[in-house]
């Protein structure tokens, strides 16, 4: 088996945001499966040759709101299979509950690199990126 992450998971303030808004998200970008469990606690994942990424509510609490800034989770970014994937996806998340944090444009971290950086519904920073082949 190739090394490589198997699963994520994050905890969210707003379980029924989260949940709508990464059922829009994840089936897009390769993770079309679905599994959705309710004990001990409420808990949705999807699944994709990637591997998983699963969503659960923060205890009542424990509720913050997100910051790159603090120890843990700073970004995740996901793989787009082209540059138009990323531009008719940016053009949906604000609908579907996220937000533009830096619009589709090319970076000049490797030749090619192509994203969009977003937030989820929590703030969480979320990217979608494309890199032509042998560039990253």
């Amino acid at each position: 088996m190739p090394p490589g992450i198997d699963h994520l998971m994050i905890n969210c303030n707003d379980y029924a945001a989260a949940i709508s808004f990464y059922s829009w998200l994840m089936p897009q970008i390769g993770y079309s499966q679905t599994a959705s469990f309710d004990q001990p606690a409420p808990l949705t994942g999807w699944f994709g040759a990637g591997g998983s990424i699963w969503v659960s509510e923060s205890a009542k609490d424990g509720r913050q709101s997100f910051s790159k800034e603090r120890v843990g989770l700073r970004e995740i970014a996901f793989r787009a299979e082209n540059r138009a994937q990323i531009d008719t996806l940016a053009t949906q998340i604000e609908a579907h509950g996220g937000k533009i944090l830096d619009a589709p444009r090319e970076h000049d971290y490797v030749p090619g690199y192509y994203s969009v950086f977003f937030a989820d519904p929590d703030g969480i920073k979320l990217e979608l990126v494309h890199i032509p082949h042998g560039n990253g």
